[in-house]
C-alpha cells in the first residue's frame, strides 16, 4: 500500500527524534575509523613522497589535493570528538532532569539581588536540553560542511593548476614566434580564473552577497554554475541552504571568521620551543635514519648504511634513487634514452603478424641495464673525510626497508681514521656539485 503524505511526515519526525543515537554511533564509529585511518593515510602520504618525483607538474597538483584530503581528514575527527562530547553532556543533562526538573533559588537564602540575576540568566533543563539537542545536531551536520569547503578549496587549486599544466603543454607544439603570445594569453585566462574563483568564494562566505542584485547575479552566474562543479559544491548545496536559513547568517558569519582564523594559523604558525635545535640536516647533526640497525621499517630518506659503528675491511652503502634526478642523470647521458619513460608507460604490448595476435607484457630484453647503471651512478659523488671515491662498484640494488631502489657498493675501509669519520654524498650537476647525504661514523679497527 501506498504510504500518504502523513506517513511520510510521522516517519521523518520520528528519525528525528531519534536522530540522536545514529548520531552517537556513527561519531564514535567513524572516531575510531578515522585515528585508525589517519595512521595508514600517513603512511600512504610518505609512500607518495618517497616514491615519486613531486616536482612534475600533475604528480605535485595530486600531491596538493591528497594533503587537503589528509588535512579535511583530521578536521572532521576534531568535528566528531567535539560533537560526541556534547552528546555526552546532552545525556548527562537528561539524566539531571530526570531526578530535578525544577529549582527553587529562594531555598539557597542568596540575597535579592543575587537571586534576580539568577533567575534572568539561568535557563531551565528543558530549555538547556533542547538547545544542547539543537547545537549537537547542528555540529555533525556542519562538520561535513568544513569537510566539503576543505575539498573544495583543493579542487580549486588543482584546478587552476591542471588548467596551466594543460596550456602550457600546448606550448611544445606552438612555433618560437607564437611563444610569447601563448605566454600572455595563458596568464591572462589564469589570472580571470582565479579573480573569478575569488569572488566565487567571497559569495559563498558572504552567503549569498552576489546573488542578491538583479544585474550583478546574471553577471555572475557562469562563475558561480562553473565552480559550482568544479569545486564540487553541489553535494553539499543542500546543508549549505538549509543552514544559512536555519540560523543567524551574523552567527554563520562570525562561525566562518573563527574557523577560517584557525585554519589559517595552523598553517602560518607553528609552535616550537626548540629554538637551539637547527631545523635542517647539517654536518652537527645526526639522523637514526641513516643506519640499518636504527632505522624501524621506514624509507630511506637519501642514503644509509649498516650502523653509526663501522667494523671490518668493507662498508655497506646504500644510495636511495629518487626521481627527481633522472634530469641529472640525462646531463650525463645526454645521447641514451632509456626504454621507459619518465612518468606514464605502456604496461602492454600488442604483438601481430603471420596471423597471430598476441597481448603480452612489454619485453625487456634490448634494455642496456650497464648504460642505465652508469648514468645513474654518475650523478652521485661520494667522499669520506675529503677523499672522493671515483672508482666504487655501484650496483642495482631493493633496499629491504620499503623495497626501495637505488644503488649498492661497498667502500674500502683501511683509509678511514680510528674514531669519527664524515660520510657526504653529492650530487653531480652540470656546473656544480649539491649535499644530497651527510653521514658521520665512527670506524673501529
Amino acid at each position: 500500500m501506498k504510504e500518504t503524505d502523513n506517513q511520510i511526515q510521522d516517519w521523518l519526525k520520528k528519525l528525528e527524534r531519534e536522530s540522536w543515537q545514529l548520531e552517537l554511533l556513527v561519531s564514535a564509529f567513524t572516531i575510531f575509523l578515522l585515528i585508525q585511518g589517519a595512521i595508514a593515510y600517513d603512511e600512504f602520504i610518505t609512500d607518495v613522497q618517497v616514491r615519486y618525483n613531486l616536482n612534475a607538474p600533475f604528480m605535485a597538483v595530486g600531491y596538493i589535493m591528497l594533503l587537503i584530503i589528509q588535512n579535511s581528514l583530521k578536521a572532521l575527527t576534531i568535528f566528531l570528538i567535539v560533537h560526541l562530547m556534547m552528546r555526552g553532556f546532552w545525556i548527562g543533562t537528561i539524566g539531571l532532569r530526570s531526578v530535578q526538573s525544577s529549582i527553587d533559588l529562594k531555598k539557597f537564602n542568596y540575597s535579592e539581588f543575587f537571586t534576580k540575576k539568577l533567575e534572568d540568566k539561568m535557563i531551565s533543563l528543558d530549555q538547556m536540553v533542547i538547545r544542547l539537542d539543537e547545537i549537537c545536531s547542528v555540529i555533525f551536520s556542519f562538520a561535513f560542511l568544513v569537510i566539503s569547503i576543505l575539498i573544495s578549496f583543493g579542487l580549486f587549486f588543482c584546478f587552476i593548476a591542471l588548467t596551466g599544466v594543460l596550456l602550457g603543454s600546448v606550448k611544445t607544439v606552438l612555433p618560437d614566434s607564437l611563444h610569447l603570445a601563448h605566454n600572455i594569453a595563458v596568464a591572462l585566462l589564469i589570472a580571470v580564473l582565479i579573480l573569478s574563483g575569488l569572488i566565487y568564494m567571497i559569495d559563498y562566505f558572504t552567503l549569498g552577497f552576489f546573488k542578491k542584485y538583479r544585474r550583478i547575479s546574471k553577471i555572475y552566474y557562469p562563475m558561480y554554475k562553473l565552480y559550482h562543479y568544479v569545486t564540487l559544491a553541489a553535494l553539499s548545496k543542500s546543508i549549505y541552504y538549509y543552514m544559512i536559513g536555519k540560523f543567524s547568517k551574523r552567527r554563520i558569519r562570525v562561525l566562518y571568521l573563527i574557523i577560517g582564523a584557525i585554519v589559517m594559523a595552523s598553517f602560518m604558525f607553528q609552535y616550537d620551543q626548540y629554538q637551539y635545535f637547527p631545523q635542517k640536516l647539517s654536518a652537527y647533526q645526526m639522523s637514526a635514519n641513516a643506519y640499518d640497525d636504527q632505522r624501524e621499517d621506514d624509507y630511506v630518506i637519501a642514503a644509509s648504511i649498516p650502523s653509526n659503528i663501522i667494523k671490518g675491511p668493507f662498508m655497506p652503502l646504500y644510495i636511495r634513487y629518487n626521481p627527481a634526478d633522472n634530469a641529472l642523470a640525462r646531463t650525463h647521458c645526454p645521447d641514451f634514452e632509456p626504454l621507459m619513460d619518465d612518468g606514464l608507460n605502456w604496461n602492454l604490448r600488442v604483438v601481430t603478424g603471420e596471423g597471430n595476435f598476441l597481448i603480452t607484457r612489454p619485453d625487456f630484453a634490448n634494455e642496456n641495464s650497464e648504460q642505465l647503471l652508469r648514468c645513474l651512478s654518475q650523478v652521485y659523488q661520494v667522499a669520506i673525510n675529503g677523499q672522493v671515491y671515483g672508482d666504487l662498484n655501484f650496483h642495482f640494488y631493493r633496499h629491504p626497508s620499503k623495497n626501495q631502489k637505488g644503488l649498492y657498493t661497498m667502500i674500502p675501509t683501511d683509509t678511514f681514521q680510528p674514531g669519527e669519520n664524515k660520510l657526504i654524498i653529492n650530487q653531480v650537476g652540470e656546473t656544480s656539485l649539491e649535499q644530497y647525504a651527510y653521514i658521520p661514523f665512527w670506524f673501529s679497527e
